[in-house]
């Protein structure tokens, strides 16, 4: 993949804000799981809003579930609990500066990863609160994840409800989305999550009926890849890509089915011209960076793409923002407002793909096609959409 490595420093104070609240520390590190990775592990898509949240420094809590392992000597964190409406105040973990922290679900071990680039990197500062199951209602039973929320101690409540009511989940290096374990995870790698499933299953967080739909979903060929792919929980999310990128590989949990890590493109940029030189001769600038993007469905428009007729509809990407907005010189990248276009080999042609084709890989079905077609076709539907597209 050709990329370049985002400047950590620049984009520590880019903060965002999810359905639920969150917090982004901008440290290096992106959630992972132990032996489920990817190019940027898991990006799963939850619509941004802009804030102005900020970090504040927790102090020690003396309720942490932390024992001591007489066999080890070592502290013992143990989870006993993921459902976020009986939360108490041993629930609470202390994650903070912790490298592949060792977690107990009930008696079996497993570990967890904050990474950043492939590289296994330390738990945030003040990574301490509550590990808890996230679903989102009428999404596929194979959606939902764990999530860490962050809370404040020095509060006056002693009440792990309100805590963690106040919290706010802990966001991945990008600051982008919710550092999680995706429930895919679960099944693609039992021997390490099966407990964290066991648990979910005990609490009954998910019923025996969602855990053999899971089960059967995953056992696809081709599933074990991805691990090492972008998941897209509804074909409606935005999620994060690194530009230019030479092979775009994603994961497709609609209604009908889950589809394995396909290639949906390949050699995509996004171009600009200096600002100090518009209208100039200047070179174009490739984008070397982190993006937000989302799919949708655009009618070409003379000279929008290669070798399309006007009128056809076709399957597009559009960047939203980009996280690294300046280049190597300090000089701005130019983003339309509303956003632009994901271009192909060339500067002149945006990327698309035919429906036909979208349909015949998975990467769109009877299902995700209506929700697109509702959202930017102007079909009618029942399907409700945020503004951003986040289906509800």
């Amino acid at each position: 993949m050709l990329q370049r490595v985002p400047n950590a420093t620049r984009r520590a104070v880019h903060n965002v804000r999810f359905s639920c609240p969150s917090i982004s520390t901008r440290a290096p590190g992106l959630l992972v799981a132990r032996g489920v990775l990817h190019g940027r592990f898991l990006n799963t898509v939850s619509t941004p809003r802009k804030t102005h949240a900020s970090i504040q420094v927790l102090r020690p809590v003396s309720t942490c579930a932390v024992q001591r392992d007489p066999a080890r000597g070592r502290r013992k964190r143990t989870v006993n609990n993921l459902d976020p409406k009986h939360l108490s105040m041993s629930d609470m973990i202390d994650l903070h500066a912790l490298t592949q922290p060792s977690l107990y679900f009930g008696a079996t071990r497993t570990r967890i990863i904050y990474s950043s680039e492939n590289i296994p990197a330390p738990f945030p500062p003040n990574s301490r609160g509550f590990l808890y199951y996230h679903s989102r209602p009428g999404l596929p039973a194979s959606t939902g994840e764990i999530r860490f929320r962050v809370v404040d101690s020095r509060t006056a409540s002693h009440s792990a409800a309100d805590l963690f009511a106040n919290g706010n989940d802990l966001l991945d290096h990008t600051g982008r989305k919710p550092w999680r374990i995706h429930m895919l995870q679960l099944y693609i790698a039992p021997r390490t999550y099966d407990p964290i499933r066991r648990l979910l299953l005990s609490q009954g967080l998910i019923g025996e009926a969602q855990d053999r739909e899971t089960e059967q979903g995953v056992s696809v060929n081709g599933m074990e890849a991805a691990g090492k792919s972008t998941i897209i929980d509804t074909i409606s999310d935005t999620f994060v890509i690194q530009l230019p990128i030479l092979k775009l590989r994603l994961v497709f949990i609609h209604d009908e089915c889950i589809v394995p890590a396909l290639s949906v493109g390949s050699r995509m940029h996004w171009r600009d011209r200096p600002e100090t030189v518009e209208g100039s001769d200047a070179r174009w600038r490739v984008y070397q960076g982190a993006a937000v993007v989302r799919f949708e469905l655009k009618k070409a428009e003379p000279n929008m793409f290669h070798n399309v007729k006007d009128g056809e509809v076709r399957l597009v990407l559009r960047i939203l923002e980009l996280l690294d907005p300046m280049d190597p010189d300090g000089v701005p990248y130019r983003l339309s407002e509303g956003g632009e276009l994901v271009q192909g080999r060339s500067p002149n042609w945006s990327w698309s793909t035919s429906l036909d084709r979208a349909q015949r890989l998975g990467i769109l079905t009877p299902s995700s096609l209506k929700i697109l077609k509702e959202l930017y076709l102007g079909d009618s539907g029942s399907t409700k959409t945020t503004a951003t597209g986040e289906r509800r």
